[in-house]
């Protein structure tokens, strides 16, 4: 990837150009760089707290699979961080983007996430909303409709706790549940109302000490 950018203020422009095609299964071995993508990116901070950006993309063929298909990429995002009293932050983030191919309907996907910390403990919460084609899903197009989208909702609740710090870095504990709502037509597959549960381990450097 190749990229050029320029600061004026608040507003950041860049550019970047990059191979589409995604890697292949040989993880040792270098792709050959083909530059046969775009995208660009405008992204505005208008206080310390709040960082919001916009960005188009071209990619030229992605999928191993489908190699005659380009995808059109636009993307916005709108961060907001806040220091609250007794050692205390809260962060929320929107981001909403859009693929489009050539001979096909559009495909959006919104996501909204918030966290509130205090001292080692950390709650968050996210809401997610997607769009899944019929080839995504590998289902049967005379069944389902040749360029039918299906609407997947996902709920997510969750919390992490600081166990020890080695050094600069953190090792946190912590388990998240996640309630799924999908498009009805999909029941017979996956269920209806799907659930998911998981308890993980999160390593993760130190909070950076910034002189202002």
């Amino acid at each position: 990837m190749a990229t050029l950018g320029v600061r004026f203020g608040d507003f950041k422009l860049e550019g970047s150009t990059f191979t589409g095609r995604e890697s292949d299964e040989f993880r040792y071995g270098f792709d050959k760089p083909l530059f046969d993508s775009w995208s660009g990116r405008l992204s505005y901070n208008p206080t310390p707290n709040w960082a919001t950006q916009i960005s188009h993309g071209f990619i030229k063929s992605p999928e191993g699979l489908h190699p005659d298909e380009d995808i059109r990429r636009t993307t916005a995002s709108v961060i907001y961080s806040f220091p609250l009293m007794n050692n205390a932050t809260f962060d929320a983030t929107a981001v909403w983007g859009v693929n489009k191919t050539k001979g096909s309907d559009a495909e959006n996907a919104f996501l909204i996430e918030g966290s509130w910390r205090k001292n080692k403990l950390s709650f968050h919460g996210r809401y997610e909303w997607v769009q899944k084609s019929v080839d995504e899903l590998v289902l049967d197009k005379e069944i389902y409709g040749q360029d039918a989208l299906f609407a997947v909702n996902a709920f997510t609740v969750g919390f992490n706790y600081d166990l020890l710090n080695l050094g600069q870095t953190r090792l946190a504990g912590g388990g998240q549940f996640t309630f799924y709502k999908a498009d009805e037509k999909l029941n017979s597959l996956y269920g209806k109302n799907p659930m998911a549960f998981e308890v993980y381990l999160r390593i993760y450097p130190g909070l950076l000490n910034i002189i202002p």
